[in-house]
């Protein structure tokens, strides 16, 4: 049989729940976003987190704002790898708590402002059925054993993972004129990642019926076992025949053939017999075997040992494959979480023109640098291949460390009033994907990810606003970037709602949106034993999420 190598599990499990800005970051932080999807030169209490400097646009007073956001996703993997028993893998995400808390205090120049809402992940990906990424090495067992009767496979598998970065952000607002404000300001970001899931009951289907994978795979580890002991055996034997022509050719009878020296009384009727024998069982013909001298005996007695050599070893090393490819196909748990955390700076601008009527809002975040450690009880690190002493290799060993940097980013904002009844904003976002630290980041990033955003506002009553909005998403990656569980696509996504204000002092948000992604095509192939086995991944992704909130202006003094 050819060589079987194991290549097991090899995935990250990088959970990408970012919903709305870039690889990793959300900027989906308010119900006032979620109904016009451009917030960056906002002058009200979410301009906390989008305009910070234009916080000190709002009157003297205390400004409170709490909203919630409940998005759901779908992501659907379709993967062509022959072997495998079904093509489409679903993962659903749900966040249906996604909250955003800002607070501000207005005093003459002056605005301090604190905000507390997730700047990553936020909410869980659930594979029920697992991933093409996990199943695929299970399933090119299919292909690797067809030689041995395997025609089909069966396994449990389920794969969830969840993923939130807090962030706690403070800071000063300035204006240095009615024109120009400025702001700087900190955010401490605290992640939290968790991977749990099981691979259990993975079986073959054989013409003896089903069998557990790892019971196949040793039972054929200990026919290698056995074959490379037969083999070993037999080039002993070959070796010392080779051995035992030495007197002959010392005697001076090297191009003798096996009859002459019979005849000659140089060997014995029964060596004669063994001798050819031997030889025919090396699969040459008698023809051949009749003519050959003891010099070519003995060359062809010493090759056939180096041959069988040779093939002891290459079935001791299948063997050893075999035994560990029993040990990945046994029943294992997953149970990993991942910790860390880091500070963002932020700086911020804002320049108001026209008696505030047209408003430029510049914020800029720079790098979070951030590691995660992982916390993973015995045996549970999800075992992806075994070291030469038969020691599990883990791909989140307890103790390990990940590269989880936040990459810098930029928000640029304009918003104008065209007459009491509309205004437009417009917003622009870059991220500086390939300036992190992350793993093959030169590989995987071929530019920033990009974000363009239009929303407008029409105040239908002096009490209920109601809006709109459009944000286009362009990825910077490249496909080696993709993966099962984190895979980045250019979205356009459209929202809607309004605003009522049930008083002086407190304002309902509400509002909705839904992103389209444009999914891609991957082409990528799979070593079955030996041979590369093409196939394609097809990533698609569908969200949609509603949002609602209460903004509260306490002891609001009239500008």
């Amino acid at each position: 049989m050819k060589k079987f190598t194991v290549s097991f599990f090899s995935l990250l499990l990088v959970v990408n729940l970012a919903f709305a800005g870039g690889l990793v970051t959300n900027t989906n932080q308010s119900t006032a976003w979620s109904r016009m999807l451009v917030r960056d030169a906002s002058t009200s209490i979410d301009a906390v987190y989008y305009n910070p400097a234009g916080l000190t646009k709002l009157a003297d007073g205390l400004y409170i704002s709490l909203s919630n956001q409940s998005i759901f996703q779908t992501q659907t993997i379709d993967n062509s790898f022959k072997y495998l028993n079904h093509s489409t893998f679903t993962g659903t995400v749900s966040a249906p708590m996604f909250p955003s808390l800002y607070v501000a205090y207005k005093m003459n120049r002056w605005a301090f402002s604190l905000g507390f809402n997730i700047v990553g992940g936020g909410g869980s990906a659930d594979f029920s059925k697992g991933i093409p990424m996990a199943e695929m090495p299970i399933s090119s067992l299919v292909g690797a054993f067809s030689g041995l009767g395997v025609t089909g496979y069966s396994v449990d598998m389920a794969i969830k993972g969840t993923s939130i970065y807090f962030g706690l952000q403070m800071g000063v607002s300035y204006a240095i004129s009615d024109h120009v404000s400025v702001f700087a300001g900190v955010r401490y970001v605290m992640a939290r990642n968790s991977y749990k899931g099981h691979i259990r009951d993975i079986k073959l289907n054989t013409a003896a019926g089903s069998v557990r994978a790892d019971t196949f795979m040793k039972g054929v580890g200990d026919q290698l076992t056995a074959g490379a002991t037969q083999a070993s055996g037999a080039s002993k034997l070959y070796k010392g025949a080779g051995d035992g022509i030495n007197p002959l050719l010392d005697a001076g009878l090297g191009g003798a053939t096996i009859s002459q020296a019979l005849a000659a009384g140089a060997i014995t009727q029964d060596q004669a017999t063994a001798m050819t024998t031997s030889l025919l069982g090396l699969g040459l013909t008698q023809a051949q075997v009749d003519a050959m001298n003891f010099n070519t005996i003995q060359t062809t007695y010493y090759g056939a040992s180096t041959t069988y050599a040779t093939m002891a070893d290459q079935f001791i090393v299948q063997a050893k494959q075999m035994f560990g490819g029993a040990k990945l196909m046994g029943d294992q748990d997953i149970d990993v979480s991942q910790s860390g955390n880091g500070y963002t700076p932020i700086l911020g601008v804002n320049l108001s023109f026209m008696d505030d009527n047209l408003n430029f809002g510049i914020k800029y975040e720079f790098k979070t640098k951030m590691t995660l450690t992982n916390t993973t009880p015995a045996g549970k690190g999800f075992v992806i291949g075994m070291n030469a002493d038969g020691s599990p290799i883990e791909m989140y060993p307890n103790g390990g460390k990940e590269n989880a940097d936040l990459p810098a980013m930029l928000s640029v904002g304009a918003k104008i009033n065209v007459s009491k009844v509309v205004s437009l904003q417009a917003g622009y976002h870059t991220y500086w994907d390939s300036k992190t630290g992350w793993e093959n980041v030169k590989a995987n990033i071929k530019k920033n990810s990009q974000e363009f955003a239009l929303g407008a506002e029409f105040n239908v009553s002096q009490s209920l606003l109601l809006s709109l909005g459009y944000l286009h998403t362009t990825t910077g990656v490249n496909p080696s970037y993709q993966s099962d569980l984190s895979y980045s696509l250019n979205t356009n996504t459209v929202g809607a709602g309004g605003a009522w204000k049930l008083s002086d002092a407190v304002t309902l948000q509400f509002g909705g949106y839904i992103v389209k992604y444009q999914s891609q095509t991957i082409p990528g192939s799979y070593d079955v034993a030996g041979t590369a086995v093409p196939y394609t991944t097809k990533y698609a992704k569908k969200t949609w999420a509603v949002s609602v909130g209460l903004d509260f202006a306490i002891g609001k003094k009239k500008k």
